[in-house]
Formats: structure tokens, C-alpha cells, sequence
């Protein structure tokens, strides 16, 4: 079977406008294999400033540059998942480094924030390959540590690998045509709370929210298990993570039609209505099934009413060792 994805499409988490592709399902099913030793060997050697001059030149600035959408699968229905899938199963040392340094680089210059003379500071010096002065270490560090720790300290690899699939799940959805608000993902790997939501319009122009788990698998287990997980966090937990994320908006903060909207949420969320849904997002090095999502609508019955369940799974063939190296750029510098 074969799914056309049309020029109209503009719903949340979908192909761009103007975007006509033809996908087949079929197509989500990649054949991951560990990189050779020679591969992790080279992208161990590279620099920094190597890593950004490929991406610049080669003008792949965006992780949509490295990891392509490979199936959407948008049928509209009651209890159905719509969901997407990225793949990447042969990246060159060259592109996995690249792709390191855009993820790198654009998360440092949201961590730091308004600081942006320390964002520079940080960024020359990565890629010249020097060490900042210990008062210049000290300011910096602090942007690091709380996602990556420190090079004597560094972070838990779950809490690397889970941050990273973080910020593909934003990144690979925060442009999307029909979203209108989509924060960044949290500073700190250990705040308690959703991994992220968004507030987009729906085909009829109406705005909606969908509060989104996101899970990393990088071990032997099953897709099937984490994608449970996730399941279960929202069904437990959803209805305080909304509580959470509804008390961090105040009056004048965002636009009147999004104030309303979020005003509107914990009785939604209680009753399953259709101004809300549920997102679950997985990145992994594994190979991805046809249908990853095909337990979401029995895991999570409340939420049966057309476009109430998104999924998005990402499949990284080097997954490991790409978080690794954006680890390491972050640190290049201290």
C-alpha cells in the first residue's frame, strides 16, 4: 500500500506545506547495524571545527538534513495513531559528526539563553580546539553540566541518550506548519514533568493541545516495551503533568486564543476531549517495525477521537555513538 501525502496537508507533526512525497509503510522498517570499529574510529577523530565546516558547506544545517522522513502514516479515524518515522542507517563518519555538531550547537545556544557572549565565547572556542580560562570555565560549566555533566563528572549514558531523543523529537516537529507553540525541551535531564508539548491548529483552525512522552531505547530489548512505558507514564501521569505545565502560563504571557486553550485543559484532559491529545516519541539505533504505534489506542482508550494520538520514532543506526560525540563537542572547551 501506498500513502500520498498531499501539497493541503498542514496538521500538527505532518509534512510541511508544499511538501508532496509518496511513502509506504513498508518503507519504516530499517535494517540497523552497529557501526564497524574502523567507522566509530574515525568519527572518534574528528574535530569539532571539521564536523561544523561539513555541515556548513554542504549546507545540511538541519537534522531533517541527516535524518530523512522515511513513512507517514496520516489516515484520519477514531482510535487510530498517526504517526512518522525518520530513518538514518548509513551515515558517513563525516555526516554523524555533522549532524553531532547541529544538535550540539543548537542546544547550547538555547541553554544559554540571553548569555550570549558566553554562547560565543563557548562556540569560538570549540572550534578553534582551545581551553577556556578558569572564570570563563566556571560561567560556562554551568550551561553544561545540568544535561552532560562534567568531563571528571560526567551525566548517567541513559540520561544522555534520553536528552538527545529529546531534542530530535523537538526538533523533527517544532516547524511544522500548524504549530503555534512548542517550547524547548527541559534544561535539566532529571526535572520531573512531560518531556514536551505543543499547541497547534487542527485542519478546521482550531487550536489543540498534545502533551508527548519521549523514550530512547538503545539497548537489546523490544521497541514494544518502551513505547508501554510511555504509555503508562500518560495514563498515570498525564493529567499532573498538565496541572504542571498549565500552572507555568500567566495572564498576558501568550496570545488570548492559547490562554483560553490552556485554561480549559485539566477538565479536558479528565474527560479525554478532543481539545487534547497524546504524543509518544522513540528514538533508538534498532530496527523500526511497519506499525510501532498499533498498541497506543488500547493502551490509552480515553483518547479515541480523530487526530487525539500522534507517534513519531526515529531510527539512528549510530545512535550511541552520535550522543557520545555531541557530548564531546559540548565539552571540547572545558
Amino acid at each position: 500500500m501506498t500513502l500520498l501525502i498531499s501539497r493541503e496537508i498542514q496538521v500538527e507533526g505532518c509534512l510541511s506545506v508544499g511538501d508532496l512525497r509518496t511513502y509506504t509503510p513498508e518503507a519504516a522498517v530499517t535494517t540497523a547495524q552497529a557501526p564497524a570499529v574502523k567507522w566509530v574510529a574515525a568519527l572518534t577523530g574528528l574535530s569539532p571545527a571539521q564536523s561544523e565546516e561539513y555541515a556548513r558547506t554542504h549546507h545540511r544545517l538541519n537534522v531533517h538534513d541527516y535524518v530523512p522522513r522515511t513513512s507517514h502514516d496520516g489516515a484520519p479515524g477514531a482510535g487510530k495513531c498517526e504517526w512518522s518515522s525518520h530513518t538514518s542507517t548509513s551515515l558517513t563518519p563525516e555526516e554523524g559528526g555533522a549532524l553531532a555538531w547541529v544538535l550540539i550547537d543548537t542546544i547550547m545556544r538555547v541553554r544559554f539563553g540571553l548569555a550570549t557572549a558566553q554562547y560565543y565565547s563557548w562556540r569560538a572556542h570549540t572550534l578553534n580546539g582551545t581551553k577556556l580560562s578558569p572564570p570563563d570555565t566556571a560561567a560556562i560549566a554551568a550551561f553544561i553540566e545540568p544535561v552532560f555533566g562534567l568531563p571528571t563528572k560526567p551525566k548517567d549514558t541513559h540520561h544522555l541518550h534520553g536528552h538527545i531523543a529529546e531534542w530530535l523529537l523537538h526538533l523533527l516537529t517544532k516547524n511544522n506548519a500548524a504549530v503555534r507553540l512548542q517550547p524547548d525541551p527541559k534544561g535539566d535531564v532529571t526535572d520531573a514533568g512531560a518531556d514536551a508539548f505543543s499547541i497547534y491548529e487542527n485542519s478546521a483552525g482550531a487550536l489543540r493541545f498534545r502533551l508527548w512522552e519521549s523514550k530512547k531505547n538503545t539497548g537489546s530489548g523490544p521497541l514494544s516495551g518502551s513505547l508501554s512505558t510511555a504509555y503508562k507514564q500518560i495514563d498515570e501521569h498525564g493529567q499532573r503533568y498538565v496541572g504542571k505545565l498549565v500552572s507555568t502560563f500567566q495572564p498576558g504571557s501568550h496570545s488570548a486564543g492559547i490562554l483560553d486553550l490552556i485554561a480549559q485543559l485539566p477538565a479536558a484532559w479528565v474527560e479525554g476531549d478532543a481539545l487534547v491529545g497524546a504524543g509518544v516519541s522513540v528514538a533508538t539505533h534498532q530496527t523500526l517495525s511497519a506499525q510501532p504505534f498499533n498498541k497506543m489506542s488500547e493502551k490509552l482508550p480515553r483518547l479515541s477521537k480523530p487526530g487525539q494520538l500522534r507517534g513519531l520514532a526515529t531510527s539512528i543506526s549510530c545512535y550511541a555513538e552520535l550522543a557520545e560525540t555531541v557530548r564531546r563537542y559540548a565539552w571540547t572547551a572545558l
